[in-house]
């Protein structure tokens, strides 16, 4: 029920007021009245209610007055003047303090009837935004770690196109020094014979571990899933933090995270431990160097299963800047793959091996061949793409002994990438995504006409069944269900514009039946196009 005060010093008034409101039609109550401003102000700080009914020229406290305190506690709720004298002055203060209508005494009933119904449709539409607003607010909350996630990898891996805009979004602070650990699970058989769904629990449940860990040491950190079964674990520490007075304390952690990781959950995982860098640009070299325990150079402390860059003060940071980059590459790659099926690939091999080339001694090719093996069998392994069935004939350790040159890892690396993208599960899988993508755009852009199942089968080259089946099985949803909803959305907008009546906003988004139309909408949104605009 809405709550209605009436504040009037006439006390006929407000006894007709009470008698000629139809309180239940238009499912409101009264909840008090006054006979001034100065008790009208303490009705309505008391009992709150929805809309005000008041009197101008009062004792004690005027109208004008009341009005104009309620305004400055933030009061929200609806006032309507009810005055026997018509004045311009007080019309011009009535709009300063947003005075929903003004209303002459004697007021007739279906006047005040169609005042109040008026009134409480812009309540109820108002009470609708908000609540829109506070499920966009949620909404933005929800997906804002998310989003940070994606962001804060481009930046660990080197990717990112705008390192000012990035530092923005990702909450960077410039007051700080940071260094990365690079975190592989090892390929065991608890990992590899698990279902995806499976080693994605596993994966959380390692965050948590690490999260616990972290928080005990009172540690700043950000944590950031790879590819696969890798990950980034960046510490904070405060500017110009020394490597040699912090590694200590940095192998503790890592050893901790190890054996809890190995006693709760009975996985292995190993740690490496890049070098500290001021400046977030340059994070994706500690990353580099968090994984590079298979180069001949590394120390590896075999007894905890860390591992840490060696050369820590030999080479400036020009020299990391000119060195290739392999995780980058990874990362670069897989994307590619998943998005575009590998259109990219030749550019991204030929720019790699560029900047191995840069190297006066010729890189351990077979090394670099098993670690890029690893990575992209479980990077694609969350794609139930399998590939121990890919390349069931192939021997990847024989085919990686005969890898000596530059020229021949290129080659391989093609081969593999091509082979991936020819695969027939893959195909489809990146067919059906594409087709997908290009129904939901047909229908946004042609919501206007009578699109049919078979109009779209035709234009993606799959049965109408199978179209259906596999929509529903990405979406959630019927593909009519999808086209209703994009209709219905477009309406709702064009009605909110008041532009249009409502027959011409069922024709602009292709229905030519009004009754049908009408219905279709109340049925998705719970309310008629008439009620909308009320």
């Amino acid at each position: 029920m809405w709550k209605v005060a009436i504040i009037d010093d006439d006390r006929q008034v407000l006894k007709g007021m009470k008698q000629v409101i139809p309180w239940e039609e238009i499912g409101a109550e009264l909840v008090g009245e006054g006979l001034n401003g100065e008790r009208g102000l303490e009705l309505i700080r008391e009992k709150k209610p929805d809309i005000v009914i008041t009197d101008i020229y009062m004792p004690v406290m005027g109208g004008m007055k009341m009005i104009e305190t309620l305004r400055n506690e933030s009061f929200e709720g609806k006032i309507l003047i009810h005055s026997g004298y018509a004045d311009f002055e007080v019309a011009r203060q009535a709009l300063r303090l947003q005075v929903e209508d003004y209303l002459s005494k004697p007021v007739s009933r279906n006047t005040i009837t169609e005042v109040l119904l008026r009134t409480i449709s812009y309540i109820e539409l108002e009470n609708q935004s908000k609540i829109e607003q506070e499920k966009l607010r949620d909404q933005i909350d929800e997906y804002e770690p998310f989003v940070r996630k994606e962001q804060l990898k481009t930046v660990v891996t080197g990717t990112a196109s705008n390192w000012n805009e990035m530092t923005l979004l990702c909450n960077m602070r410039e007051d700080q020094s940071h260094i990365v650990l690079g975190l592989e699970i090892l390929r065991t058989s608890r990992i590899s014979d698990v279902r995806t769904q499976d080693r994605l629990l596993f994966r959380f449940a390692i965050k948590n571990i690490m999260k616990e860990i972290l928080q005990a040491e009172k540690r700043s950190y950000d944590y950031v899933e790879l590819h696969g079964y890798h990950a980034a674990l960046i510490l904070h520490f405060e500017k110009n933090a020394v490597y040699s007075e912090h590694i200590d304390h940095i192998r503790t952690i890592a050893k901790k995270i190890i054996e809890c990781v190995q006693a709760y959950l009975d996985i292995t995982i190993r740690i490496g431990i890049g070098r500290f860098t001021e400046n977030w640009s340059n994070l994706s070299d500690s990353l580099e160097e968090a994984f590079q325990p298979l180069v001949p150079d590394a120390r590896v402390l075999q007894s905890t299963g860390v591992f840490e860059y060696v050369n820590t003060e030999r080479f400036p940071a020009s020299h990391i800047q000119t060195t290739a980059k392999p995780i980058k590459f990874y990362q670069q790659i897989i994307e590619d793959i998943k998005t575009t099926q590998g259109k990219n690939a030749e550019k991204m091999i030929e720019s790699y091996m560029a900047t191995l080339r840069v190297s006066a001694t010729p890189p351990p090719f077979s090394l670099l061949g098993a670690q890029f093996w690893a990575i992209f069998s479980f990077a694609l392994a969350d794609e139930d793409i399998r590939l121990t069935e890919i390349f069931q004939d192939h021997s990847m350790e024989s085919e990686l002994n005969k890898v000596n040159t530059f020229d021949q890892y290129a080659a391989w690396l093609h081969s593999i990438i091509q082979r991936i993208c020819t695969n027939q599960p893959w195909q489809e899988s990146f067919k059906h995504k594409m087709a997908i993508d290009f129904i939901k755009q047909y229908v946004r852009e042609n919501y206007a006409n009578d699109i049919t199942i078979a109009e779209l089968a035709d234009k993606v080259y799959i049965s109408r069944n199978y179209l259906s089946q596999i929509f529903k099985n990405a979406t959630g949803e019927t593909i009519n269900n999808y086209i209703i909803s994009v209709k219905m959305e477009e309406a709702k907008r064009l009605i909110l514009e008041r532009k249009y009546r409502i027959y011409e906003v069922a024709n602009k988004v292709g229905y030519n039946n009004i009754p049908y139309f009408s219905t279709t909408f109340r049925k998705h949104f719970g309310i008629t196009p008439a009620e909308l605009l009320t």
